[in-house]
């Protein structure tokens, strides 16, 4: 490898470095060099929404209501729930998650 062919290496590995550290969330990256060389590049830092504490599925009540309570913040998911009488849900943070914000 001549010193032109290291420094267009070297050059693409701070191009890389440099979009990583601006593009954290989602990033791709795709670099041909010289003799053949090439980088290829693809990273995500999405986080992924949670799956519900709470999951009530097809749920089915001939007297009686449905309580689907969550204390963990996050969040309860009901599908397809036929009751009689009242239908309560709710979702709230933990006391030590909103006094740490």
């Amino acid at each position: 490898m001549d010193t032109t062919s290291i420094i267009i290496v070297a050059f693409f590995a701070l191009i890389v470095v440099a979009y990583l550290l601006i593009f954290r969330k989602h990033g791709k990256v795709e670099i041909n060099g010289p003799l053949g060389i090439g980088l290829k590049l693809d990273a995500s830092n999405e986080q992924s929404a949670p799956s519900p504490a709470v999951t009530i599925d097809g749920a089915k009540s001939k007297a009686g209501g449905l309580v689907a309570e969550d204390n963990t913040g996050r969040g309860v998911d009901v599908k397809n729930v036929e009751v009689k009488d009242d239908i309560l849900v709710s979702s709230t943070p933990r006391k030590d998650d909103t006094q740490s914000r």
